[in-house]
């Protein structure tokens, strides 16, 4: 698992359910983070997210894998499909945003 991983502890003010089996738990973003999974999300590609947030798209590319790494998803569908299960990435909007509860 990815070391820079930052979980909150059950109880602790988190509103989100906590799985005991679920290697996940409460994890927490970055705002990079946030803002690119919302991109994703969106179905921007690394190239349109690299222009809209000056990153580069190699820098872009990285965040979505340590993201798919911290979520353990496969590919951006997956990711996403995990984000929204988690209830990382909110329902009740479009384009879909970053749960504010989950950003560092």
């Amino acid at each position: 698992m990815y070391s820079g991983q930052k979980n909150c502890e059950p109880h602790s003010g988190c509103v989100r359910k906590h799985e005991p089996h679920d290697p996940v738990g409460c994890l927490m973003l970055s705002s990079t983070q946030a803002r690119i999974l919302e991109g994703v999300a969106a179905g921007f590609s690394s190239g349109r997210l690299s222009r809209e947030l000056y990153l580069s798209s190699k820098t872009i590319d990285y965040h979505v894998r340590v993201l798919s790494d911290k979520l353990q998803a496969p590919n951006r569908v997956a990711l996403i499909s995990r984000a929204f299960v988690l209830e990382i990435l909110r329902t009740d909007s479009w384009p879909p945003r970053v749960a504010v509860e989950t950003v560092d």
